[in-house]
C-alpha cells in the first residue's frame, strides 16, 4: 500500500518535549498551524466563493479589516471541530499538561465562534482567547490579551508563525510547531524550549502529492487524434501535441487542488481521501491557491501563443466545465456522470484542435458510450463502500442504486464495443489502413478488459478510480499496448491474402 494510507502522524514525527516546565505556567496555544495543521480562516475564505452568501455583508467586511472577514466567513460557512486535522503530539503534549493541574488555554486569531466550537468540542481549555469584530488577535495584540489573562505572571506559549515572535519572547518556555523563516531562526536561539515539533513533509512533496501527477494519464487521450490520423511521423504535430498534453495537465492539476479546497470537509470524513493534504494540513490553503493560479495561467498562455486558437477555445471550455462540476453538478445524479463523461471526451476534441485535423464521429461515438462506463464504475466503486441505506458523501446516490449503477455500467460498455465494430464495418477504415482485418482484433480485447475491470470492480480489487487502476495494472497496459500496435501494423504491413 502506498504512502497516501499512511497516517501522517505516524510517517513525519519528529518532537521533543522537555520535562522541566513550571506546574504551575499557565499554557497559551496557538489554533492555526500549531493545534490544527490547516488554518481555518484561509480555508473558509477559499470556500466562500464556492457559493457566495451574503454577498454585501462581505463586501463590507472586506472594508472594515481582517476581524470582520472572519466573522462572516464563521457565520456563513460550515465548519466541523470535529474534523479538523489536530497535531496529535500537541494535543496530547496539552492532555498530559492538564493532568498534571497545568491551566490550558487557546489563544488564536481566528474567530471567537470558530476558535469556541474547537474548545466545546476538545473540552481541554480554561479560557479562550480570540478575535471578534473589530479586534484582530494577532502578534502584539494576541500578546495584550495572554499578559491580561495571565495577570502579569509568566506563561508557556506555543505557536508556528512569525507573528508568534513577540509572544515568544515574553513567554517563559515557548513550545514551536512546524516554524519556517524567522520563527524557525528564532526558535534556533532558544534555550526555554518545552515542546518542538516538525512533522511536516517538506513543501514541494506536499504540492506534487496535491497536483496528482498520476492523474495525467487521463490526458494521453489527447494522443489518440495523432494516432488515428497517423500524423505521428511529423514531428511539428507530436510537438503540438505534447504542448497540448502539458497545458491540459496543469490544467486538470489545478482544478484538482481547486476541487480538494472546496471539498476539505467532506474528504476528512473519506476514509482514504482524509490523507490528501488540504484534508490533512499537509499543504496551507493559500499555498494551493496560488499553485493553481500559477498552473492556469501557465497553461492558458501557453495555449495561446503555441498552440492554435481552437486549441484554447476547447481548453477554457474544459475549465469551465470542470468548475461547473465541482461547485455544482456533482451534487446532481446521472448528470455528474454525463459531465464527467464529457470531460473524457473533451480531451480527444482537444487533441484534434491541437493539430487541426477533423475527428471522427465515430471515435467520439465510441468514447461517449465508453468513458460514461468507466464513470458509472466510479460511482459503483463508491457506492460499495456505503453503509446500507445510506447516501454517498457530497453526491445524490444512495446504497440500494448500486445494482442499477452496475447495469447502466454494463450497458454502456457494451455498447462503446458495438460502436467500435460498426466503425470498423465503415469504407473510411477499407480505405484508409492495409490490413483492416487486423483492427478486428481491438474488439475482443476491449471486450475482455472492460467486463474484466467490472468485474474486479464487483471484487473490491479496484480503489475509486478505474483510471488509476488502469495505470497499475498490468494485464491493462500490456492490452492498451497491443491495441495501439494492431493500429500501426494495420496501417503499415499489408498482408494480403492472408487475412479475409
Amino acid at each position: 500500500m502506498d504512502s497516501i494510507e499512511t497516517p501522517i502522524a505516524e510517517k513525519f514525527t519528529d518532537a521533543a518535549v522537555s520535562a522541566d516546565q513550571q506546574p504551575g505556567l499557565p499554557i497559551f496555544v496557538d489554533l492555526d498551524g500549531t493545534l490544527a495543521r490547516t488554518d481555518v480562516a484561509q480555508e473558509l475564505f477559499i470556500r466562500y466563493f464556492k457559493q457566495p452568501t451574503r454577498p454585501f455583508e462581505f463586501l463590507t467586511a472586506l472594508l472594515s479589516g481582517p476581524s470582520h472577514i472572519k466573522r462572516i466567513l464563521a457565520e456563513t460557512q460550515d465548519f466541523s471541530a470535529e474534523t479538523l486535522p489536530y497535531n496529535e503530539t500537541i494535543l496530547n503534549y496539552l492532555r498530559t499538561e492538564k493532568r498534571k493541574g497545568r491551566r490550558v488555554y487557546l489563544a488564536s486569531a481566528t474567530d471567537k465562534f470558530i476558535a469556541e466550537k474547537i474548545a466545546d468540542h476538545l473540552q481541554l481549555f480554561d479560557g479562550v482567547i480570540a478575535s471578534s469584530p473589530g479586534e484582530n488577535l494577532k502578534g502584539s495584540a494576541k500578546l495584550d490579551r495572554i499578559r491580561e489573562q495571565a495577570a502579569g505572571e509568566d506563561f508557556e506559549y506555543i505557536g508556528d508563525s512569525d507573528a508568534d515572535i513577540p509572544i515568544w519572547d515574553s513567554a517563559t518556555q515557548c513550545g514551536f510547531v512546524n516554524t519556517k523563516g524567522k520563527a524557525a531562526s528564532f526558535a534556533t536561539k532558544v534555550q526555554n524550549v518545552s515542546v518542538s515539533v516538525a512533522d511536516l513533509p517538506s513543501r514541494p512533496r506536499a504540492v506534487f502529492k496535491a497536483i496528482r501527477p498520476h492523474q495525467w494519464a487521463k490526458n494521453f487521450l489527447i494522443f489518440a487524434p495523432l494516432l488515428f490520423s497517423h500524423s505521428y511521423t511529423d514531428p511539428s504535430q507530436v510537438m503540438a501535441t505534447v504542448l497540448a498534453f502539458l497545458a491540459f495537465s496543469a490544467c486538470a492539476s489545478a482544478i484538482y487542488i481547486v476541487n480538494d479546497l472546496f471539498d476539505v470537509e467532506a474528504d476528512r470524513v473519506h476514509h482514504k481521501k482524509k490523507f490528501r493534504p488540504f484534508a490533512a494540513g499537509t499543504l496551507q490553503p493559500i499555498d494551493g491557491a496560488l499553485v493553481a493560479g500559477v498552473l492556469i495561467t501557465g497553461a492558458l498562455i501557453a495555449s495561446a501563443s503555441l498552440l492554435p486558437f481552437s486549441f484554447l477555445l476547447v481548453l477554457l471550455a474544459y475549465i469551465a466545465t470542470t468548475t461547473l462540476y465541482s461547485t455544482v453538478l456533482k451534487h446532481y445524479s446521472t448528470i455528474d456522470v454525463i459531465t464527467l463523461t464529457c470531460l473524457y471526451t473533451v480531451r480527444l476534441i482537444a487533441g484534434a484542435a491541437a493539430i487541426s485535423v477533423e475527428l471522427s464521429p465515430w471515435l467520439l461515438n465510441f468514447s461517449l458510450f465508453f468513458f460514461l462506463s468507466l464513470a458509472y464504475m466510479k460511482r459503483y466503486i463508491e457506492l460499495k463502500a456505503v453503509e446500507p441505506g445510506q447516501k454517498l458523501n457530497g453526491r445524490n446516490y444512495s446504497s440500494d442504486e448500486v445494482d442499477i449503477i452496475a447495469a447502466s455500467g454494463l450497458v454502456c460498455g457494451g455498447l462503446s464495443i458495438l460502436t467500435l465494430s460498426l466503425y470498423l464495418n465503415s469504407e473510411y477504415v477499407k480505405s484508409t489502413y492495409s490490413s483492416p482485418t487486423l483492427l478486428w482484433l481491438i474488439c475482443p480485447l476491449l471486450l475482455f478488459w472492460v467486463f474484466r475491470c467490472w468485474l474486479w470492480a464487483r471484487r473490491g480489487k479496484i480503489d475509486d478510480d478505474p483510471v488509476v487502476f488502469a495505470l497499475r495494472d498490468r494485464i491493462s497496459l500490456t492490452t492498451a499496448v497491443i491495441t495501439g500496435s494492431l493500429i500501426i501494423a494495420s496501417k503499415y504491413v499489408h498482408l494480403g491474402g492472408l487475412l479475409p
